[in-house]
């Protein structure tokens, strides 16, 4: 089996709120091979979008990535 083209490794992030730490994402992990697709379904407000901005490096701050591996 070939290398992965990307993996994603318990995913965490969070938004600083007045009140403590929003976690919007906690635990999210897959891997994407060669030719592979991925299709990401959920609820509104699940964190589909959060997800692929972190991926990709276009998380808006005060958003951060707190833990995990991409």
């Amino acid at each position: 089996m070939s290398e992965p083209v990307l993996s994603v490794r318990n995913l965490r992030v969070e938004f600083p709120k007045r009140s403590g730490v929003l976690t919007a994402i906690d635990g999210v992990s897959f891997d994407i091979n060669p030719g592979e697709i991925l299709g990401v379904v959920g609820e509104s407000g699940a964190g589909k979008s959060l997800t692929g901005q972190a991926v990709i490096g276009l998380l808006e701050p005060p958003g951060r990535i707190a833990g995990g591996e991409i």
